[in-house]
């Protein structure tokens, strides 16, 4: 009966390490029974049935903590105490100090810990001894003691390895990387999340969804929301079918927070709200505080905040002092002073935001982007000007910028000033200096074309994997092609991607940007080439415009701004149906045109009237708000033959319009599929002396890549695709297999003056940081100065007709917006668009 026992305590404690919790409790529940475990019975002390019961209770209790059941799980442990052998006294103390943590009552189970230490030390075993560095590990992370959380976590690992326990090893160098993270270190700790994402796979797959949660902290820490949201989304379904109950909960408190983040605010409060209700019942106070501190900042957001707000929210704050508890407690107390401010209570904020935190990590950027908001609301208040504030805040948020290597990254992370460029920009609008407004409107977009591309997929690991994801693509589209399943290639793919893309995401970066331009700098460089600089953003529910290179800087309103996304929204699905009918009845495409006729009538009489005079006969550059990404311009009736570039920033256009040239051979090279793709190809060759010309049925996209190298043009007659929730994979097929976007950042020197002569690579993805992603983005991020492409579908007969008048004009001396307006002036309905400068 009792070698029973042990075997059953032995793969009851197997389940709980691979985190099958609900496997694990009932393993346990039977060896209990087969020892005819009571509480009013307990076994004799110092007896062999004694041991093992009081060894499998004290893992039964953390199951129960697990379930959400920790007040059971200390009864389980006081239970144990009236005849645990001596010698077993430091695994029920660390297990209590376990419970502790779990359940937010950190600095007794930091206690525990300590009086745990000796006891292990001295009688063991082992393998809990060095978990007991792990596990305190996670604790002092929980406190903010990074530094010395991370000494801990390395001592486990290092004990584990020495005990030849490979999986614990891994768990401490997961714990390690979670610290590398919250220190800062992003991309070396995603790095670390992958080698564990690994070893799980190989050794616990139980474990990986904890990589998921990471992840999800990771996705947090630059911005990208949504990418966290759905990450958290897949931690709380995997936690609740294991049976953690209480991870779930934790993974609907940062899934809220999250969501909170992105402005979701009807569907954060409702997150919160069942993470503060099932955090309550489990018993952990401090995570059910934080929740109930999540749903009063929707509050604030939205403005619909009650009496003695501030009072409330300070009052939590305290609590959770009182409890040993510092996590995002600082941008809560900075809450409550934004709160007071906001009700004209001043007296004494001044001194409460002037306890500054040091130290790297997220949650000290997140403290300092908070407390430079509230300085600067302070200001205003006070009657002094809050930009010194809010310039602060941006320069913080730069220096973290420039640490990442991935585009998406350094896009995503702009959504963490979200609040402070807003800002800035009104008080801009409000002191009523059009130079002012210009440099605001520059800080809140396109801030990751000012960093030099980080070549990462040159490496050569990435380089094996870009081939493999080719000859994927390629299995996929014959799979396609001849009606067959596609559900195990397009894993593949898939898979594939997602290995690019972590190997990208965890490249570190150049921690170097681009000095900025001031607003003058480009009112003189627009001035010198006869330019008009139009500068889109939105104040006080109206579109607005900046006005550079004409009679001085210039504001103007233009209309409301929920009329021009509107339009925007129309015009795109105009332009989707334009592209679908050009088959079809006559009829519908008449119907068609006449509704992206009037739709692009109305935008430009919104929007083109009040800076027609202003623009007069000169060459025009359209820098849009990010809500308007996909607005054809060059398709309005007023722009239609008038030599227009869309740049993603004033700034970026200054830069290509300074950047020198590519002067190698141009490359003009065709995909697949295309009627007239070789024909093209070739007449577009004719103009280019030593152009090499890549034929569509052999054309090898990494031949394609190294030609793009130093030429000074590019033709790519090849069928485009924008993945919009997949940006860095958005490509051009070509006949060995597709180019990705991805690929572009590794040129060396790109192309002056690219033409995409396919589908839909004109379009991009807005990130919530305002920043555009995509294959056209991904070239001027490059360096390329100009990017010839379409926002939509477009007949193949049509491109190519387009496309070859085209480069005889610029040969002939045409910049690019003035070839792509003289060919498109009898062109009503085409949609490419010139990028860039």
């Amino acid at each position: 009966m009792l070698q029973r026992a042990w075997r059953l305590f032995s793969r009851g404690y197997r389940l709980q390490a691979r985190w099958r919790i609900a496997e694990a409790a009932e393993v346990f529940d039977q060896a209990l029974r087969l020892l005819d475990w009571s509480p009013d019975a307990p076994p004799r002390r110092g007896t062999a049935t004694a041991r093992l019961t009081a060894r499998i209770l004290i893992s039964r209790a953390l199951t129960l903590t697990y379930s959400g059941e920790a007040p059971a799980g200390m009864v389980l442990l006081d239970r144990v105490d009236r005849f645990v052998d001596e010698q077993d006294r430091g695994l029920l103390t660390h297990q209590r100090a376990i419970i502790l943590q779990q359940n937010g009552r950190l600095l007794e189970a930091l206690d525990c810990f300590d009086q745990a230490e000796p006891l292990l030390a001295a009688n063991g075993p082992d393998w809990s001894y060095a978990g007991l560095f792990l596990n305190r590990a996670n604790t002092l992370r929980d406190l903010g003691a990074l530094g010395k959380g991370l000494e801990n976590a390395r001592r486990a690992r290092e004990l584990f390895a020495q005990l030849g326990r490979r999986l614990n090893q891994v768990k401490a160098q997961h714990v390690e990387a979670l610290l590398l993270l919250d220190l800062g270190d992003v991309t070396k700790a995603l790095a670390a999340f992958e080698e564990v994402r690994a070893e799980y796979r190989e050794h616990a797959p139980e474990l990986e969804v904890f990589v998921n949660s990471a992840n999800a902290d990771a996705m947090a820490y630059v911005g990208m929301y949504r990418q966290a949201i759905a990450h958290w989304a897949e931690v709380i379904a995997a936690t609740r079918l294991s049976g953690d109950l209480r991870q779930a909960a934790l993974g609907e408190f940062w899934r809220a927070a999250t969501a909170f983040e992105d402005k979701r605010i009807e569907q954060a409060a409702e997150w919160a709200e069942q993470a503060m209700d099932s955090l309550y019942r489990q018993g952990n106070e401090p995570m059910a505080f934080l929740a109930r501190l999540l749903i009063l900042q929707g509050e604030f957001d939205t403005e619909t905040e009650g009496s003695d707000f501030a009072g409330k929210v300070s009052r939590l704050c305290d609590a959770l002092e009182q409890r040993g508890w510092y996590l995002r407690l600082n941008q809560a107390r900075i809450l409550a002073s934004r709160a007071r401010i906001r009700v004209g209570d001043l007296d004494g904020v001044e001194a409460d935001l002037g306890v500054e935190q040091n130290g790297p990590g997220y949650e000290v950027l997140a403290d300092g982007l908070a407390r430079h908001l509230a300085k600067a609301e302070l200001a205003s208040a006070q009657g002094r000007d809050p930009m010194s504030e809010l310039r602060a805040g941006l320069d913080l948020l730069d220096e973290y910028r420039v640490t990442f290597g991935s585009v998406e990254f350094q896009a995503g992370v702009s959504a963490l000033g979200v609040q402070l460029s807003a800002q800035g920009v009104i008080r801009a609008v409000d002191n009523g200096d059009p130079a002012e407004m210009l440099w605001w409107a520059e800080r809140s977009r396109a801030q990751s074309l000012r960093i030099p591309p980080v070549k990462s997929s040159s490496d050569p690991d990435a380089r094996e994997a870009l081939g493999r994801l080719r000859q994927a693509r390629q299995e996929l589209w014959d799979l396609q092609l001849e009606g067959e399943s596609v559900t195990d290639a397009l894993d593949r793919v898939r898979r594939l991607e997602a290995e690019i893309r972590d190997h990208d995401r965890a490249t570190p970066g150049p921690g170097a940007q681009a000095e900025r331009i001031s607003p003058e700098a480009i009112h003189e460089l627009a001035s010198a080439h006869d330019t008009a600089v139009v500068n889109l953003f939105s104040v006080g529910g109206k579109l607005r415009a900046v006005l550079a290179g004409g009679d001085g800087l210039r504001h103007t309103e233009l209309l409301p701004f929920t009329e021009a996304i509107e339009l925007e929204r129309r015009l795109g699905a105009d332009l989707d149906a334009l592209g679908r009918t050009y088959k079809l009845p006559s009829r519908l495409r008449l119907s068609v045109e006449s509704s992206f006729r009037r739709n692009a009538t109305a935008l430009a009489d919104g929007a083109w009237g009040a800076i027609a005079d202003y623009v007069g006969d000169r060459q025009l550059v359209i820098v849009p708000h990010s809500r308007l990404a996909w607005v054809p311009w060059p398709m309005l009736p007023p722009l239609r033959g008038r030599p227009l570039t869309v740049s993603p920033s004033a700034e970026a256009w200054w830069r290509a319009m300074q950047r020198p040239h590519a002067t190698g051979p141009a490359i003009i090279a065709a995909g697949p599929g295309l009627v007239r793709a070789d024909a093209e190809i070739e007449a577009v060759a004719d103009f280019y002396s030593g152009a090499q010309l890549v034929l569509a049925e052999k054309s090898d996209p990494e031949a394609v890549l190294r030609a793009l190298d130093g030429a000074s043009v590019a033709h790519l007659a090849a069928h485009g695709h924008h993945e919009p929730d997949n940006v860095l994979f958005s490509r051009l097929d070509f006949g060995l297999g597709p180019l990705n976007a991805y690929e572009l950042l590794g040129l060396d020197q790109p192309p002056s003056h690219v033409v995409l002569s396919s589908c839909d690579l004109g379009r991009s993805t807005v990130e919530v940081g305002n920043e555009t992603l995509g294959f056209t983005a991904a070239l001027l991020h490059a360096g390329t100065s100009t990017v010839v492409s379409s926002l939509a579908k477009v007949p193949d007969d049509m491109a190519a007709e387009m496309m070859v008048e085209y480069h005889q004009r610029c040969v002939a001396g045409a910049t690019p917006a003035e070839a792509l307006a003289a060919v498109g002036e009898h062109r009503p309905w085409h949609p490419f668009v010139a990028f860039g400068a």
